[in-house]
């Protein structure tokens, strides 16, 4: 499908065009700029950002959307603050899933490639989203012809000349970049943060299955830490 122009991007987002270039500016947008300084969105970064509503409310910061997915994930908190962990359990508490997985969605930047072997970038890909998505929802199939994952403990920049991936807003693999100092362990990414990417497809099963996910890690949370 063609790219779209930054007006009519702006109108299906219901934002201002000058919202849509600083979005793509930062990344949270897919697309690119011509020679001539005019930007280009790709349909599908229009319809995940869509999926999530991100237009609607303030994010959370980067550091309190990761410590509260590790919450959710039955990870403590270390390093943070007595108020920092209270207000990331007050937002647990009142919080929807939806809200959540809006509120959390700007802690990364996608990034998209065109690969040689999806196989081999998956190995060493920490999975997420659509690639792990029987990880919490056992009627799902994680998907296998594309590629959704964090890197380990490599640059993103090494780790796309490793595996000759080139830029491809269209393409199978989505690698999301992560500013903070995250250590990922194991084949998978957290529950919650499976369950919160699993919220960007634009597959109304698989959306409803991470808003799901979220929803039950939420209520187990709740269980747990309400006297």
């Amino acid at each position: 499908m063609n790219s779209l122009m930054t007006r009519d991007a702006a109108r299906a987002l219901g934002v201002s065009q000058r919202q849509v270039t600083d979005l793509l500016r930062a990344g949270k947008l897919a697309g690119e700029q011509l020679s001539d300084g005019t930007w280009l969105v790709t349909p599908r970064s229009i319809s995940e950002r869509r999926s999530l509503n991100a237009g609607a409310g303030r994010t959370w910061s980067a550091a309190s959307s990761w410590a509260l997915l590790g919450e959710l994930s039955g990870q403590s908190s270390t390093g943070l603050s007595q108020s920092t962990v209270a207000r990331i359990r007050r937002r647990i508490r009142t919080s929807s899933a939806e809200e959540i997985a809006r509120r959390v969605a700007s802690r990364t930047i996608a990034h998209r490639f065109a690969a040689d072997s999806i196989t081999k970038t998956a190995s060493e890909l920490v999975l997420t989203g659509r690639s792990a998505a029987d990880a919490i929802d056992t009627k799902l199939t994680s998907q296998t012809q594309i590629v959704e994952g964090y890197l380990r403990d490599e640059t993103l920049e090494s780790f796309a000349r490793r595996h000759l991936l080139s830029t491809d807003n269209n393409g199978d693999v989505t690698i999301y970049e992560h500013l903070d100092s995250l250590n990922f362990e194991g084949r998978y990414a957290p529950d919650a943060v499976i369950a919160a990417d699993l919220v960007r497809s634009t597959s109304t099963r698989e959306r409803s299955a991470g808003l799901a996910a979220l929803e039950e890690m939420r209520q187990r949370w709740l269980a747990k830490h309400t006297r």
